[in-house]
């Protein structure tokens, strides 16, 4: 992967009627890739004070919020993921590159493999997807391949195109809570495979209630502080492991397997060996393969 300094970020974009600089793309890149202002400080070779600086300046002239910081570290909000999505826009129009967008569990993966993935939350893959502007998409949700296989949607929403499907890996859900873990307080993850959980409790006969939903399974973990319950992908365990929670393994954990895709909308892009090395890097990540 290459270094921030070293990224092809000399076009400014337009976002709400205002001019995104070059240099504001790429604190936004480093803050996305590492979650720490420190760190993207250091990838741009710029103090911490200057890196919030500028950062504060770019809400400024927006006029919204694009980063919140917790003790899981800092993370762009849909304002910053939607900066990011433009640039990443224009240069696919602009680059012979490849494009890879993922959803957050996929995007572990993604970003040790490919260089400079989105990574977002499935509904706005979906958007990119429909406007032609993604090579390479990680699914996190078993749901959407089948949708994906189905000629009705790719008539309907996406135009009628081949692809390659490749599993790469596959994951399982955790119990994750402050205290005791409450089914009737749940928080959920939207375009998640959460759904798979929710139909085990249907089937074991649980009764549960999603008390609120969000889009990104790191704004769901810090709501965990709050007395929330979170069913959590268990490749993402690392990011709770530190933190003063409880970690379960439900009863019926076995069932709640499902598998990580990764789609080529350019048929024949990756050969066997290819594949064999994305499920070896996504196996020291802790996923299963």
């Amino acid at each position: 992967m290459k270094k921030m300094d070293e990224l092809d970020v000399n076009t400014p974009i337009e976002y709400m009627g205002k001019i995104i600089t070059p240099n504001q793309i790429k604190l936004l890149l480093a803050l996305h890739k590492t979650k720490s202002q420190n760190e993207a400080s250091k990838l741009l070779k710029i103090s911490p004070s200057s890196f919030n600086i500028q950062l504060k300046r770019l809400e400024k002239k927006l006029g919204v919020k694009i980063y919140d910081s917790s003790p899981n570290g800092t993370i762009l909000t849909s304002a910053g993921l939607n900066i990011l999505e433009e640039y990443f826009a224009v240069r696919k129009r602009t680059s012979k590159n490849f494009f890879t967008v993922s959803g957050f569990v996929s995007g572990e993966i993604a970003k040790t493999i490919f260089e400079d993935p989105i990574i977002t939350s499935f509904d706005n893959a979906l958007k990119l997807l429909t406007l032609g502007l993604v090579d390479v998409l990680g699914v996190d949700d078993s749901y959407w391949i089948y949708r994906l296989n189905d000629e009705r949607f790719l008539k309907a929403d996406l135009g009628n195109f081949n692809f390659d499907i490749f599993l790469i890996a596959y994951d399982h859900f955790i119990m994750v809570s402050k205290g005791s873990f409450d089914y009737k307080n749940l928080i959920g993850v939207r375009f998640s495979s959460q759904r798979i959980v929710y139909n085990i409790l249907r089937r074991e006969g649980i009764k549960f209630k999603i008390k609120k939903r969000v889009k990104n399974p790191f704004i769901a973990i810090d709501l965990v502080e709050e007395g929330y319950s979170l069913f959590l992908n268990e490749s993402l365990i690392k990011y709770v492991e530190d933190r003063d929670v409880n970690i379960h393994y439900p009863n019926f954990y076995e069932k709640t397997i499902h598998a990580i895709n990764f789609i080529s909308f350019e048929e024949n892009k990756f050969d066997k060996k290819d594949l064999e090395k994305m499920r070896k890097k996504a196996k020291k990540l802790g996923f299963k393969v």
